[in-house]
């Protein structure tokens, strides 16, 4: 499995044309390789602005309906507000509201197709709004990297969480810095959530952005960590 990063909204003509469409389903057809999307990281759907948030669901419906074509084995979104371009996400009652509007948002207007998106743990505790994700059509994508980064508790999220989470991110932190190799991973974390792993019938991404990150990854989990029977990319 390989993801797909559509990382800003201003992008999409170039990583979504027909041609690249068309050469990205030959190679699935080809090779058996599946994809997951990740959606854009400049989605502002906990915006006051009803306006803000409905454009961002829009720019989900253009990609799930230009994607079609590759059967994507889900796509990875950031629940976030923007502020000056980097998301800040705070805890509280207005912010439970915001969250809530904008499943319900999406989920009215894609329907079941709601299904096929998980939403990610970033930089804010997700957990927090885990009434909410549980009762929807909604599933959960854990990065277990961003944990470290922001010092959150992976066995609550774990625990809250179990059944939702369809898809699993590795990478290494260090200096604050994330999608390290794997082996700047805390040890201790990654012990922390090996035995849930071990169990896991989802797909795991090792989210690193070069091929010797990836190479040393595999190694160090390969020589760590029993892993083979939980990793299924």
């Amino acid at each position: 499995m390989v993801q797909l990063l559509f990382f800003g909204r201003n992008y999409l003509d170039e990583v979504m044309s027909p041609r690249t469409i068309g050469n990205l389903k030959a190679v699935r057809e080809e090779t058996g390789l599946r994809y997951t999307i990740h959606l854009p990281a400049d989605l502002d759907l906990l915006n006051p602005s009803e306006e803000s948030m409905n454009g961002s669901i829009g720019v989900i419906e253009r990609i799930m309906a230009e994607t079609e074509p590759l059967d994507v084995d889900g796509y990875i979104l950031h629940v976030d507000a923007l502020e000056h371009g980097s998301p800040r996400v705070e805890l509280s009652r207005d912010q439970l509201v915001f969250f809530q509007r904008s499943l319900d948002a999406i989920t009215g207007r894609i329907g079941d197709a709601a299904g096929n998106i998980l939403i990610e743990n970033t930089t804010y505790d997700l957990t927090y709004f885990s009434r909410s994700l549980m009762r929807s059509l909604f599933q959960v994508c854990m990065d277990a990297g961003h944990f470290v980064l922001h010092n959150h508790d992976a066995g609550r999220y774990m625990e809250l969480f179990g059944p939702k989470i369809r898809q699993v991110h590795l990478h290494g932190v260090s200096g604050g810095r994330d999608h390290r190799v794997l082996t700047d991973l805390d040890t201790l974390s990654m012990r922390n959530v090996s035995p849930f792993l071990k169990k896991f019938t989802g797909s795991v991404i090792i989210e690193v952005y070069n091929l010797n990150d990836l190479i040393k990854s595999v190694e160090f989990l390969e020589k760590n960590f029993d892993l083979h029977q939980g990793i299924t990319a």
